[in-house]
Formats: structure tokens, sequence, C-alpha cells
């Protein structure tokens, strides 16, 4: 019933009734090994790594099991017939077969496909080589796999030989010492010698020594200022991801070159790392998916700036005390005079001020910035990631971009054809494989704070 569910049927209609005729294929196989009247090629009798029992009578595998499991550093492969008949009584028990001195003197040849059952019955493994007599080449034709100690037998026409070393027969001689095989006994003897105790070290400086990255600022500043109760990684970030399709154009420019399609922005999906919040925006309209896109930006920048001046307000407020704020700072008060955290304080008591990031979000700088000035810029800027953005996706929202930001006090560092940033007062636009070789997010969150 195998063999009927296996048919090709016309149709499924049709079913097996009953079998008519069969062939018995009868295959003539040459694998046994225990041909004690071989004649052995003296290239195979010189080899060293092989050993060729004398008078095995057909049981020249039972030789090979009694020898490899003969106890002694010397063993003898003229005086093993008293462990040749142990071995075999041992078979003939695990077979339940009687043993008989007939039985042990007219024993036949095992076939190797019967191994197994000698591999259990004297827990070896047993792996079964070829050696091809005029190229020396050993092939396996036998390999076991299972938790037993191994045995190497070399078959030559019906007939088993031990093998001392597989490796060594197989002209691999690999070092003791490290994991290298060579083709021959020489090329190790050499390598013995000459390199095989060498220890190449390779010393590399610690810190670059032509390049230079410039230094953290938030780092220096929670070092100079003894703050400890902050780290200086940028926590929180907005990451996005554009989808486009492709506009049939057609457009030709000079005699051989046809744009026919071209790409435009129709959805985009920004989340951040502070709420955990995804917004998705659709829009036909690549202008006003920007604009829909930036003003969320600038709603999630708020609240991330609102986190970094938490975080490090005990640090702002040592700089003020250390420092103080100048008028051209703060804008609205007295000229000539330098105001200290008390004065911040009484401003927020008397509700000039709500809060402390209120006071910080209306300080204003010029281009040569205190500290506070610095780290209040590395603070600000929001950090926003896109995958593969610098090539792609700046690129495709480049011809409104810049008309739904605005160009005033806009940084933007361009390497080939891909945007390393773009920079505002407020966030700092990243491709993440251009700030990390590594893609390794802490790595560029410290970079950014430089």
């Amino acid at each position: 019933m195998e063999l009927a569910d296996k048919l090709n049927y016309p149709s499924s209609g049709y079913m097996v009734k009953g079998i008519t005729g069969f062939k018995i294929y009868i295959y003539q196989r040459d694998h046994a090994l225990g041909d004690g009247e071989a004649v052995i090629p003296k290239a195979i009798r010189d080899n060293k790594h092989v050993i060729n029992f004398p008078k095995t009578n057909n049981k020249c595998d039972f030789h090979c099991i009694a020898f490899h499991k003969q106890e002694g550093a010397k063993k003898d492969p003229r005086r093993i017939q008293a462990l040749v008949k142990q071995a075999f009584k041992q078979y003939c028990s695990y077979k339940e077969i009687t043993y008989t001195l007939g039985l042990f003197r007219n024993f036949k040849p095992i076939d190797i496909l019967q191994f197994d059952g000698l591999e259990e019955c004297f827990k070896l493994n047993i792996n079964v080589f070829n050696m091809d007599v005029e190229t020396g080449k050993v092939e396996c034709i036998r390999c076991s796999d299972k938790d037993y100690d191994s045995i190497n037998i070399l078959s030559h026409e019906n007939h088993a030989l031990y093998i001392t070393n597989v490796d060594m027969l197989q002209q691999k001689y690999q070092c003791s010492t490290r994991e290298m095989v060579f083709v021959s006994s020489d090329k190790l003897r050499n390598h013995t010698k000459n390199q095989c105790e060498l220890v190449n070290i390779e010393s590399f400086p610690a810190q670059p020594t032509i390049y230079q990255p410039a230094p953290n600022s938030i780092r220096s500043m929670l070092t100079k200022y003894s703050i400890k109760d902050a780290d200086h990684y940028i926590d929180h970030f907005v990451v996005y991801d554009f989808e486009a399709i492709l506009k049939p154009t057609g457009v030709k420019i000079g005699e051989n070159t046809i744009f026919t399609n071209e790409h435009i922005p129709v959805s985009v999906s920004v989340a951040d790392s502070l709420t955990e919040e995804v917004r998705c925006f659709v829009s036909d309209d690549p202008k006003e998916l920007l604009k829909d896109m930036f003003q969320y930006i600038k709603e999630v920048a708020a609240k991330i700036q609102q986190y970094n001046v938490s975080k490090y307000e005990s640090l702002l407020r040592k700089i003020i005390n250390v420092h103080g704020l100048t008028d051209a700072e703060v804008p609205g008060l007295d000229l000539g005079k330098t105001y200290k955290m008390d004065d911040v304080n009484a401003w927020i008591q008397n509700e000039e001020f709500a809060c402390f990031f209120d006071f910080h979000s209306k300080l204003t700088f010029g281009k040569k910035r205190s500290d506070y000035g610095k780290l209040k810029q590395c603070i600000g800027q929001v950090p926003v990631f896109g995958f593969n953005s610098g090539r792609y996706d700046i690129n495709l929202i480049k011809a409104d971009l810049f008309a739904v930001i605005g160009t005033d006090n806009i940084t933007s560092v361009i390497k080939n054809p891909s945007y390393m940033c773009i920079a505002t007062s407020d966030m700092k636009m990243l491709d993440i494989s251009n700030c990390s070789g590594r893609h390794q997010l802490c790595k560029v969150l410290v970079d950014i704070s430089r």
C-alpha cells in the first residue's frame, strides 16, 4: 500500500485493486571484510602507520578490534590470538550464537553494513578507509559518529588492516602546539624549528595620534563643575521614516538621458523615545506632509528639551552661581549688572517666570557663548534620526524642506551626495549610518553632545 500511495493516477477516481507482478533486483556486494588470503601491496605493507596481521583466517576485523582494545604501552600484533578468540566469543554472545571451535575456524567475513552490530558489541566507532596504491590517496568509505572510542581500519581487497595514525596515513601532519596541518613531515619539522613558538605582538596607541576628536562638552562641564548626579548621555531622541511612490515623468535630459519616474513622499512615521508614541502622517502634498511632520517634531522636541533641562538643572544652576548672567543674556534687565541664582529664584517666586525651564528657554546668547550657552545648545538640539536618510530621505524632501523649516540658523554638513547633518536651533537631523560605523546608538548620542 505504500507503493500505491506513490503512484500517479489519471484522476482521483482511480484506485489500486491489486498488483499483478513485480521484479526483484539482486546486486552482488563486495564489501565484506575478512579475507585473510588477500595480497597486500608493498606500498601498504611498508607503511609504518598500518599494521597487517598475519594468519587472520577471515577474522582480520576481530584482530583489529583485539589489538585496539589491548592494554599496555607495548602492543605486539603477533601475540594477540588469545585476545582475538576472546573478542570473537564476546561477539557470539552479543549475537546470541553458541560459540564452537569449528565456528571460530570457519567464520565467514562480516559485511561492512553489519558493522553497526560490531560497534554496539565492542562500544567502538569503526571508521573504514580505502587507499589508492598508485596515488596514495586515502578516502573514508565508512564514518561513525557515536559517542565511543574510535578505531580506524584500512580496507584493501576485503582485507582489514589496522591504522595506527590516520592523519599520517593521509599525509596530514598536524602541529602539536597549534592547529596547523602540513602535507609532509619536513614542512612540519621546519615549522616546529622556526615559527611554532614565534609570537607576533602588535601594539596600537590607546588614543588617536593624528586625528583628535572634539571633547564631549557635557562630560567636560560635569567634570569641571564637579556634578555627580547626571551622566553625559543624551537620553531621548526622535526617529522617522519616509515612504514614497514612483510618479511617471518621462522627462528627457539631453539626447541619451530620460528620467522615467520621480520619487514623491506620501507618508512619514515619527516616533520618540520619551513618550514612546508613534505618529504616521499621510498626504498627497509633500509640503503639507513636511509641515505636519515638523510641527509634531517641534512639540515632542519641547518635551525632550524640558527633560534635558531637568536632568542637567544642577549643572546649569552651578554655572549661573559661578559665572552669573548678564543683561545681554536675560532680556529686559538693568544694564551692567550680573545676576546669580538668588535672583533667578526670586524671579520664579514672583511669577516672572513659570519655572526654571521657562527661564532657561528665554535666555539668549551671542556667537561667543559662555559655558551656559554651550550647554544650552547641546541639550536644546534634539537628535532626529533616520536610517540612510542622509543619502535618500533628505534628498527626497529637499525641494520643500527648507521652505518648511526655514533658512535661519541652519547648519548642514554634506559629504559627497549624502547629508551628514542638518541642524537648527532646536533639532539636529542625523543619518545614523553616517554617525557610527558600528551603529551603536549610545556612541552616537555621546557624539551629539560634542
